[in-house]
């Protein structure tokens, strides 16, 4: 272990002149002055000579004086005699990865322990640095160094890598102490493909240096594996959906596989070309007429050269709902909003529509489309407000609800599991009388807090949220909505909002050219409420977005589509499917062997004879598993239990729920055993090198990491804080001597009779 390094400077170091200006300009000040003197010293001296003398003499040591603090004498504050010891994390991968063999016939882990991190590295390290070492794969957990020691590949058991989550990690942990590091020693490798350059950002924007080891090469078996997804959690009869299908390959790069879907006896065949990436996708097409879950059965056909087949098949289940989804819009103040919305959904053939518009004083309107032997009139009690999925609120809720429609329909939300959306911000004038009472009672409901005054002509942009929110996903919409939103006219009036409630998901801002400005008001939000959801558009004006200048034709649906989406997301990704009283959702229908996962039970009233929901688990054997339970906290009957598959294939999962609509449920579950970090074991070195470099650190190779200690006891040595300079004219007795030498110069000039 090498010594600390001492510094042998002492407490004051010899004088430092720091000009404050340049020395010519001092020489001819003093010149200038000096002058003056010498000429007041002349025009007195035959009167005074004992008097001119003196003052002469003062006001020659006084320009002298101020000479010599211009030039800025000073002395360096030495530094503290040892350095402070800074903190070093190392990170080392223990995923899969790190057990190829390919670092002259070491696993890659087992080259790293002897020959990166060995015994005398770490204790060189540790003679500068305090040591913190971590492991990470799918998690970041503290690395035991014994068992790496004796039992390297037990330790590299994980079954991804994510090294850009990890590294961020790390970073958070480290304090703000001048000198630390984080070193990282892996293959590479990133199972979520992240961006390093955020990482190396926010690693610079803390000071802490990324200085990274990779270790492996670049063979690979030869083999391919299949991952395929539902597009869409739900589908309706008839509606167009599609499984996402997705090649993890290695070797086989530039063949031509081919990709079969089976649904009952109907077998279809893919071609899909292998590129050069590792990763090929499919998107394969997929329609059903009726209610129910069903099974696909993806499967890629063998390659030659394949060194496993397990891989190559997996279990897809998709949902079809039963009914179409029924909307009620509730208008008290039409406008071109309410009316070119209506008109929107009523061209998905998906959705039962009806719209109560309070048209005058004195006349109601009612339209329905799609709907079939159900009561058009404003619902009344909450077996009529449940006949409904989503209510849609316009303008002017204070010409249409009373204060009781108004509790029920609070209610419909809270306790009904049903969802809401304001599609004209403030849905009644809190000023008059009605209005007040209103805002009393959906106070709770509404995700914003509103403000007084209105802006005009606002511009509405996506947070990141709206940009990586299902509801505006390209995949499902068809467009890029942030771009489209740009492009597209914003909200032409809107009400002040003072902030959003705690919980509210802000997915797009709006900004006005006056008014408050900052970060932007919340423009269009979304917030669980109860057992149902809310999402709310705060702004008027949007019916243009369907009125398309020509240059804007490419977006033509795209009003449409948007809230037929919208319609859709808050529904189909609620705890309820149309119709029913509970609720059982998994948090996965595809899931990895090994991998827990978790049930939920939703319910929207308490089981007739207060019997509770029961859950079983079966296995692909048919074993049966009664599965435990637990009631969530809350007023919401919510129940959850944790699901754990022991083995491959296609699992049953069975709620009984007497007394409920339906009293039964079942749910399939496949469970796979696909090892990507066995599979893909490239290393892949420029990551790291994004990392280190960007971050102010450096980038070894594993078989080149001489000069790393060096390199590491410099960078500590560097961000040491320098000496600091302490300057004469700082000194508070040097500037009096100063002022009472001019204030006697000035007194005796005076008292002899001079000015």
């Amino acid at each position: 272990m090498s010594e600390p390094i001492l510094l042998s400077i002492e407490t004051w170091s010899a004088w430092k002149w720091q000009p404050i200006v340049p020395l010519l300009h001092i020489y001819g000040g003093c010149a200038v002055l000096t002058a003056v003197a010498l000429y007041a010293f002349v025009r007195v001296f035959p009167t005074n000579r004992i008097s001119a003398s003196l003052l002469l003499v003062m006001r020659l040591a006084l320009i002298a004086s101020i000479a010599t603090v211009l030039m800025g004498p000073s002395r360096a504050i030495a530094r503290p005699e040892q350095l402070r010891r800074s903190k070093l994390t190392i990170l080392l991968d223990t995923s899969q990865s790190m057990l190829t063999n390919d670092c002259d016939n070491q696993s890659r882990i087992g080259y790293v322990t002897e020959n990166v991190i060995d015994q005398e590295q770490l204790s060189r390290l540790a003679g500068e640095f305090d040591i913190e070492m971590l492991a990470f794969d799918t998690q970041v957990r503290p690395l035991y160094v014994k068992k790496l020691r004796t039992a390297p590949e037990a330790v590299a058991q994980g079954d991804a890598t994510l090294l850009a989550e990890s590294v961020k990690a790390a970073i958070s942990q480290v304090g703000p102490k001048e000198g630390d590091a984080i070193l990282v020693i892996s293959d590479g490798r990133d199972s979520e493909d992240t961006s390093m350059q955020s990482v190396a950002n926010l690693a610079r924007s803390k000071k802490v240096p990324l200085y990274t080891v990779g270790v492996g090469g670049t063979g690979s078996t030869v083999d391919a594996a299949l991952f395929a997804i539902p597009m869409q959690d739900y589908l309706l009869p008839d509606e167009p959906g599609g499984i996402l299908v997705k090649i993890y390959h290695t070797g086989l790069q530039g063949l031509t596989a081919n990709v079969r879907l089976k649904q009952g006896n109907t077998v279809d065949a893919y071609p899909i070309l292998l590129g050069e990436s590792g990763v090929s996708e499919l998107q394969i097409p997929i329609q059903q007429p009726e209610y129910g879950q069903y099974q696909y059965d993806v499967s890629l056909d063998a390659l030659d050269g394949e060194t496993e087949f397990a891989n190559n098949e997996q279990v897809v289940f998709c949902e079809v709902m039963k009914r179409r989804i029924r909307v009620l819009i509730l208008e008290g103040q039409p406008f071109w909003d309410s009316k070119f919305l209506a008109q929107s959904l009523r061209k998905d053939q998906h959705l039962e529509l009806t719209q109560i518009s309070q048209v005058s004083t004195e006349k109601r309107e009612t339209i329905v489309s799609r709907v079939e032997n159900r009561s058009s009139q404003l619902p009344d009690g909450e077996e009529e407000w449940a006949n409904y999925d989503i209510v849609i609120l316009g303008r002017g809720l204070e010409h249409i609800l009373d204060d009781q429609s108004a509790e029920q329909l609070v209610a419909f939300v809270r306790k009904g599991g049903g969802h809401l959306i304001f599609s004209r911000g403030l849905p009644y004038d809190p000023e008059s009388e009605r209005g007040s009472r209103l805002s009393e009672i959906m106070s709770t409901v509404e995700p914003v807090v509103w403000g007084t005054g209105e802006l005009q002509e606002l511009s509405v942009e996506l947070t990141p949220s709206g940009r990586s929110s299902l509801w505006m996903s390209p995949a499902k919409i068809g467009f890029d909505t942030g771009e489209a939103l740009e492009r597209l006219p914003g909200f032409e009036v809107m009400r002040i909002v003072d902030g959003e409630k705690p919980g509210t998901i802000v997915l797009a801002r709006a900004f006005a050219t006056t008014g408050p400005q900052d970060e932007g008001m919340p423009a269009i939000v979304s917030m669980a409420y109860g057992t149902g959801r809310v999402a709310a558009l705060l702004g008027e004006g949007h019916w243009k977005w369907s009125l398309l200048t020509p240059e804007n034709e490419d977006l033509r649906g795209f009003y449409d589509t948007l809230w037929s989406n919208l319609v859709r997301w808050m529904v189909i990704g609620g705890d309820f499917e149309p119709g029913q009283q509970v609720a059982l959702n998994l948090s996965r229908a595809t899931s990895r062997l090994g991998d827990p996962l978790t049930a939920e039970v939703f319910l929207k009233k308490a089981p007739a004879g207060g019997q509770e929901p029961s859950l079983e688990f079966v296995n692909p054997e048919g074993h049966v598993d009664q599965i435990a339970l637990h009631r969530l906290p809350g007023a919401a009957l919510r129940y959850r239990a944790t699901l754990e598959p022991e083995t491959a294939g296609i699992h049953d999962v069975h709620l009984n729920a007497p007394g409920m609509t339906p009293a039964e449920l079942r749910k399939k579950l496949n469970v796979y055993d696909m090892n990507l970090e066995r599979l893909l074991t490239d290393s892949n070195m420029l990551t790291l090198k994004i990392m280190a470099e960007n971050s102010g650190g450096s980038f070894f190779l594993a078989e080149n990491t001489e000069d790393l200690f060096s390199q590491l006891q410099h960078h500590r040595i560097s961000m040491l804080t320098p000496p600091k300079l302490a300057y004469l004219w700082d000194r508070g007795w040097i500037m009096t001597i100063l002022l009472i030498w001019i204030g006697m110069e000035l007194f005796i000039r005076r008292w002899v009779g001079l000015w």
